[in-house]
């Protein structure tokens, strides 16, 4: 071998060496562009699965709402909760039954002995009146964080009425009374001398407010909490 081929083999083991290390750029930057590709879509994967979530502990705060307040409205009728229930109202004049004569699962979930209906003081809520036994803190009516939970619901995210507890959403429902007004007219028929369509705040012209806070969570930590002003007629 002469001299020149040997230069000649030398510069070609430069030439390979050059081409494995261009090589190992080009594969080290595509797999930089993998990866940041990947973290792209498991971060778009992961605020779509947020969004999903919280959009179903959404609709379940708002449908979980109605449920108890189909009872709260025969509560404030009756001024008080049935005597199976540990109130002082006779079972057929309450009547809880027809309020979910669709669906009776309701009215196991909304039992105090279920844990549906919380209890102070050993007694079903009252939404009248403060408890006796319980002190509020400063500004309780204006912090809904310090509201106290009236009604405990769980409901499957299934279409079945019976799942694990993994596959169960919790609804906790807050219930404070935010005041009482009178309806228009209401006893401005005696300063009318009877003589104008005014009816009395005894007969019906009277309502009570109601602040009524739902609060949500749903399997995969999906959290959301709607308030809502609640106008209840006194019949």
């Amino acid at each position: 071998m002469t001299k020149h081929d040997t230069l000649r083999f030398r510069r070609m083991g430069h030439q390979q060496g050059a081409a494995l290390l261009v090589g190992l750029i080009f594969l080290v930057m595509l797999s930089l562009v993998a990866i940041i590709a990947m973290r792209g879509t498991l971060l778009e994967m992961n605020l779509v699965n947020a969004t999903a979530k919280h959009e179903q502990a959404f609709e379940t705060s708002e449908a979980a709402r109605a449920v108890p307040l189909a009872l709260f409205d025969q509560h404030v009728f009756y001024r008080g909760w049935p005597t199976t229930w540990g109130g002082a109202i006779a079972i057929t004049d309450f009547n809880p039954a027809v309020t979910f004569a669709n669906t009776p699962l309701w009215l196991t979930k909304m039992d105090p002995a279920n844990g549906g209906l919380q209890k102070q003081c050993g007694s079903p809520m009252n939404f009248y009146t403060d408890p006796t036994c319980v002190t509020r803190a400063a500004g309780y009516y204006y912090d809904p964080s310090l509201w106290d939970t009236d009604v405990v619901l769980t409901t499957c995210t299934t279409t079945s009425d019976t799942c694990t507890t993994a596959q169960q959403a919790v609804t906790k429902i807050a219930i404070v009374k935010d005041g009482s007004v009178v309806s228009a007219g209401a006893g401005g028929a005696q300063a009318q001398g009877y003589s104008s369509k005014g009816v009395g705040s005894a007969t019906g012209g009277g309502s009570m407010i109601f602040q009524i806070k739902s609060a949500s969570v749903v399997p995969g930590g999906g959290t959301a909490t709607t308030i809502t002003q609640y106008n209840q007629v006194i019949k």
